[in-house]
């Protein structure tokens, strides 16, 4: 039987399916004709405070308030009578009580037997609409033109220099009418993506030469779709020189707040005070993004009004637009190692999971690099966090394939003209044991000696994270990494997990 033919078999398994929607970060649940719950994923569960068993069998009547309760029942009822498709934003009791948003989409399925069921799934837009406040709070300010124009035509938001440009009264009319100047020229506008230049004029208002971009209709958020359109002003050059200057300031500021992450980070390691990078990576997260925010806003500026008119600043724009992304990549990885969380360790077959898992990462290595798996556990169930030990496994793939291959684009680099990377796993001292091994040019003395301390690399430009992460994660299994290696011959990683669920240190057992 080919390999595609069993992938659609396992799929047809109902198990398998359900243990995919489980584990899907997307909330999904499912009402029967009488609006009870059958059905309700683990995002669903956890988006909503609510047990699975508190939900089955039973209706939104029975947990939420009367009037909450009574819209939902009444929007299901809708959707179940008509058959049309809802998308809708709900609100449901925060942690405190408070509001929370959510985009909601329902829609009415009869299945084989007849029966008829309601689907639906949830987004949480909390975090959306903190960010709607952050990005109207940052258009207060910015030299732009911004408008959100919904599709029927409402103007859902402007900005003070988008009322200024249409004469300072803030009237809808005004705002109206300049709409209607731009697509009497450009017929693509609002609904399209779109950027060009044109010139528009409100009573009592000088002529202006902007350049105007669209995003186009998108789902912002409720039932209807909206576009962002920005104006920028490009008869005057004085505030282009004022953000090039910032941008500048900005720059020499992100390098000066570099060197001292770099000083800061070997000062950590040299005292072994790895207790104070929690700390230090909130600290510079704050010190680093607002100037990164701004560094992001101005080039974007910049770019808008510069790109394109021939004043060669194109290579400068994109070199200010990668720094920022690399540094806020940095950034990002600090704070991922710096926090922890509970592990949700579940016993499993752990040979079949580290075969799905290795299918999909498979697909993003590099062509010339060859996978050998030699899985001894014999369905043997172990307790794993699966998004954690995920995460420890494709960095030591993609670590192992950086050895053999670099970044894969050129053969003559390759260390082997075989690169090999084989993943074994077998019972050993109570556990298992999930090996990845290359055939690559091996780890040299000095760096193996310090390969498990953070921040220490020999990557042009990395954070010295990636070992010292996937040991936390071993350790938070209750388990460990060994790690071998004979320059020539390739280097040997080693996960060690108990076959017992490990325990936290207030002697429970991890959930």
């Amino acid at each position: 039987m080919s390999d595609e033919s069993e992938q659609k078999k396992r799929l047809d398994d109902p198990q398998v399916l359900l243990s995919i929607l489980d584990n899907l970060p997307t909330s999904i649940f499912v009402k029967d004709e009488d609006l009870n719950f059958v059905y309700s994923n683990a995002a669903h569960c956890k988006l909503i405070n609510r047990e699975e068993s508190e939900l089955l069998g039973h209706s939104d009547k029975d947990f939420w308030p009367e009037e909450a309760a009574r819209q939902f029942v009444e929007h299901d009822w809708s959707v179940i009578d008509t058959g049309v498709e809802s998308i809708s934003e709900e609100f449901v009791p925060g942690d405190r009580g408070e509001p929370r948003p959510l985009l909601t989409r329902k829609a009415r399925l009869v299945a084989p037997d007849g029966k008829t069921y309601l689907i639906g799934t949830n987004t949480d837009l909390t975090e959306i609409k903190h960010r709607e406040d952050q990005y109207k709070a940052l258009t207060e300010t910015v030299p732009v033109g911004v408008l959100q124009l919904e599709e029927d035509g409402t103007v859902a938001f402007a900005n003070p220099l988008l009322n200024a440009y249409c004469g300072g009264d803030g009237a809808a009319e005004s705002k109206f009418d300049l709409i209607e100047q731009i697509k009497a020229k450009h017929p693509e506008f609002p609904g399209t993506a779109c950027r060009f230049e044109t010139e528009i004029a409100a009573i009592g208002m000088p002529r202006r030469t902007v350049i105007v971009i669209s995003s186009g209709w998108l789902w912002i958020g409720g039932e209807k779709r909206s576009a962002i359109i920005s104006f920028v002003d490009i008869t005057e050059m004085t505030e282009l020189r004022r953000i090039n200057d910032e941008v500048s300031r900005l720059n020499r500021e992100l390098a000066e707040n570099m060197q001292r992450l770099k000083e800061a980070q070997d000062e950590l390691v040299k005292k072994g005070r790895m207790e104070q990078l929690g700390q230090l990576t909130a600290t510079v997260a704050h010190e680093l993004r607002n100037p990164l925010g701004a560094v992001r806003t101005s080039a974007f500026l910049v770019e808008r009004k510069l790109k394109g008119k021939g004043l060669d600043v194109d290579v400068q724009l994109d070199r200010i637009n990668k720094g920022v992304i690399r540094c806020d990549n940095i950034i990002t990885q600090l704070l991922d190692f710096s926090r922890t969380r509970q592990l949700n360790c579940q016993p499993a077959d752990l040979d079949q999971w580290l075969l799905q898992v290795l299918d999909e990462e498979a697909k993003k290595l590099p062509a010339a690099i060859t996978i050998t798996c030699d899985l001894g556990l014999e369905a043997h169930h172990v307790p794993f966090d699966p998004s954690r030990l995920q995460r420890a496994i494709v960095n030591l793939i993609t670590n192992a394939s950086e050895a053999l291959v670099g970044q894969g684009d050129d053969s003559s680099k390759f260390a082997r003209p075989d690169p090999n990377i084989t993943v074994s796993t077998k019972l050993r001292d109570g556990g298992a044991v999930v090996t990845v091994a290359d055939n690559g040019p091996g780890i040299p003395p000095e760096v193996l000696a310090r390969i498990r301390e953070p921040l220490f690399t020999t990557k042009s430009f990395g954070t010295g994270l990636g070992v010292p992460a996937i040991e936390n994660i071993a350790t938070q299994h209750g388990g460990r990494l060994d790690i071998s290696s004979i320059p020539g011959q390739g280097a040997v990683f080693m996960l060690w997990l108990p076959l017992v669920t490990p325990r936290r240190e207030d002697g429970e057992a991890a959930a």
